[in-house]
């Protein structure tokens, strides 16, 4: 007999391939062995030992559900016996047949005679799949898709789809190891790729850990070579369980799955925030992020607005079924993905992803690359080769988030007959990271790995600018705000922060579009910055400083001395404003004019609305505007046309109630080149707005 702790069901004892030993699959979908002096109590008090969330063994094993999802630990009173019992769950009795059948090729061709075509008797149909797909036996797998084809009728459109997956030709891609650095001989899951591909997270479930999983963190040398992994830090790791899930694209949060005191429900999404001194103590997402049910997978779009999360809460697509519940062939429940969109003051709106992704059954692990636009998730709803597989799908409307392509499934050299999930794929869009159990290469039991992506299943080409933030001094602003522009819709695209400790940003533009961006810091007068890659196709990576003036200050001047003989009382010092320090001209990068004209063009609107807003807010400041030409043409010509566009820009800011008596409209014409103007590109550099910002005389 077992003693079990009041939230735990036993569900189905069917021996044991190991006498006292126990195999679970933990909220990460990972399957572990444990035996009974693991520090496993009956009475649920933490002891050593592993965390049990839902327990659903394969094959000969002992099988648990934790209802609450909290973390449970159990031991059997008793040895355990190797006949099968009689104890089962409340099933529907297709559903306890389903289970029972196991990978029993004859049980499950009996099932499917009695069943199909139902949806209970086509997961049957994938696990009579499965020997094949996992030797490469395509030939053999395209004939029990024929043989039983006509027992589900209405599924000819799956059955279809499978069968091209199968028979689809193969490209020859490489699974790489990524190395005794990363890989240990503890289990090893759950990579978490940062943007700029030179830093990883992972979870590793180790005899070292602080508790029964800890976050681990290398970092990519220029040799492409991965260092020694240590743990990123006590401020996250802790005696509990700790599953990074995703990185911001600038690297200063991190988002990990957990189940604290300050949970809402059976498992929440919680996040920390990189400082100056370290990572910070964990903080938690309150509703409508995290629920009173099983939340986790929350992964950050590339632009800082919204957050991609799955959760198991009701009203998603389909009948309501828990994490854990035996539902459909698995434990995984059904769970939608949604997203959490940013609104003011920090505020979230959750939006369900809608049906085009999500279904009556799991849906898992999202991962919207930096393109903006690729999703990549994990399903066993949409047509595959067993378990879960991975998918890519389009966003179709910027303004719509339930708008998506159909889903395609990634192919049987990524996906493979198990539960295949946990995938991120590099900003470079070349590869994917992801973890494996068991490979013959490995170090471990699981492993972490890159694979090559198959052009088909590659996201859009982006551009990654890659810099740092200081002042004239060379002093690094950490913090600085970084926003980006889409010049031709005029709209804010994207908000980032430098590193705190370093002030390096990164930040990605997708191909075919003309970009502004501008850093900003406290202090400190802004610097645009243009980028036009209407004609870029390929990925590439820049580097670009920024370099941030200081707002000029009044400067404290002393009176006159006066004889001694005049002096009653010691004066106080009396502070005057003067002209400020000579600082360098700023080139007003996003303005642009109609071809020999001093009209502004549409796109020169937020650059112009960012100056707006400096001069209101800095009113102790006038500014001097500067334009300038190239050689081409007559001087007088030029030197009329920089007038002109000088005037306009002062006009622009007049016309949004900016003080004429603050500016200085100045044209030089050609007579301040900052390049040759033998070339294209050095005379576009030399046709420019530039300002000068001075304090009030």
């Amino acid at each position: 007999m077992i003693q079990l702790v009041a939230a735990l069901v036993l569900l189905l004892q069917t021996g044991c391939a190991t006498e006292g030993s126990y195999r679970y699959v933990d909220h990460n979908l990972r399957t572990h062995t444990v035996k009974p002096d693991s520090g496993f109590s009956a009475d649920g008090a933490t002891q050593s030992g592993k965390t049990v969330q839902y327990v659903a063994g394969e094959g000969n094993t002992v099988r648990y559900v934790a209802r609450d999802g909290e973390i449970i630990r159990i031991t059997p009173e008793e040895p355990v016996e190797s006949a099968p019992s009689t104890m089962t769950e409340e099933l529907a009795p297709e559903d306890a047949a389903l289970r029972a059948a196991g990978t029993d090729s004859a049980l499950l061709e009996a099932f499917i005679d009695q069943n199909a075509p139902s949806e209970r008797a086509f997961v049957a149909f994938t696990r009579l799949l499965k020997p094949y797909i996992d030797q490469r036996a395509w030939d053999g797998a395209t004939s029990v898709l024929s043989r039983y084809g006509e027992k589900f009728p209405d599924m000819v459109g799956r059955f279809a789809a499978v069968n091209a997956l199968v028979n689809a030709p193969e490209t020859g891609i490489t699974i790489r190891n990524l190395g005794a650095g990363i890989n240990s001989g503890d289990p090893e899951y759950n990579p978490v790729i940062s943007s700029d591909e030179k830093t990883l997270y992972f979870a590793r479930d180790c005899g070292e850990c602080l508790g029964g999983e800890d976050i681990y963190m290398s970092r990519r040398d220029v040799s492409g070579i991965w260092a020694k992994a240590a743990r990123i830090g006590s401020s996250v790791n802790t005696s509990g369980h700790e599953i990074p899930l995703g990185i911001s694209a600038d690297g200063t949060v991190l988002s990990l799955f957990g189940n604290y005191t300050e949970s809402l429900g059976r498992g929440d999404i919680f996040h920390v925030d990189k400082t100056p001194s370290g990572w910070s103590s964990m903080n938690h997402y309150p509703a409508p992020i995290n629920s009173e049910y099983f939340e986790s997978n929350a992964v950050y779009t590339a632009d800082g607005k919204a957050i991609f999360f799955i959760s198991e809460r009701p009203g998603g697509i389909g009948e309501y079924h828990a994490k854990g519940e035996y539902f459909h062939g698995s434990y995984g429940g059904n769970t939608d993905i949604y997203v959490a969109v940013k609104g003011a003051n920090d505020s979230f709106e959750v939006i369900n992803l809608g049906s085009a992704i999500n279904t009556p059954y799991s849906e898992y692990s999202p991962f919207l690359h930096p393109d903006g636009k690729t999703l990549y998730f994990s399903s066993d709803g949409h047509p595959g080769l067993g378990g879960l597989d991975v998918f890519k799908t389009t966003r179709l409307s910027d303004t719509s988030w339930t708008e998506w392509s159909v889903p395609v499934n990634l192919g049987k050299e990524i996906n493979t007959a198990a539960s295949d999930w946990g995938y991120q794929v590099a900003t470079s869009g070349e590869k994917v990271y992801f973890a494996v159990s068991d490979r013959a290469n490995g170090f471990g039991q699981s492993d972490l790995y890159t694979v090559e992506l198959p052009p088909a299943a590659k996201p859009s080409t982006v551009i990654t600018i890659i810099g740092t933030v200081t002042d004239p001094s060379g002093k690094a602003l950490p913090e600085a705000t970084v926003r980006w522009n889409d010049l031709t819709l005029q709209k804010e695209i994207g908000v980032a922060k430098t590193d705190p400790q370093s002030g390096e940003y990164v930040i990605h533009f997708p191909v075919g579009g003309r970009y502004g961006y501008y850093a900003e810091y406290p202090g400190y007068i802004g610097q645009s910055e243009y980028f036009d890659l209407s004609d870029d196709l390929e990925y590439r990576e820049f580097a670009l400083d920024i370099v941030l003036q200081p707002i000029p200050k009044p400067v404290i001047k002393a009176p006159e001395p006066k004889p001694v003989a005049e002096v009653l009382e010691i004066p106080e010092i009396e502070e005057e404003t003067v002209a400020s320090a000579k600082l360098a001209p700023i080139r007003m990068n996003n303005i642009f004019f109609e071809f020999n004209k001093a009209e502004l063009l549409q796109e020169s609107y937020m650059e112009l609305e960012r100056w707006v807003r400096f001069m209101k807010e800095n009113q102790g400041i006038r500014m001097q505007i500067f334009g300038n030409a190239d050689n081409v043409g007559t001087d007088e010509y030029n030197q009329k046309l920089s007038e002109k566009r000088a005037k306009s820009v002062a006009q622009y800011l007049a016309n949004q109630g900016i003080d004429l008596g603050r500016m200085e409209a100045i044209g030089y014409g050609e007579s301040r080149p900052v390049a040759s103007n033998d070339t294209e590109e050095g005379r576009q550099l030399n046709r420019r707005v530039e300002v000068k910002i001075l304090s009030e005389e």
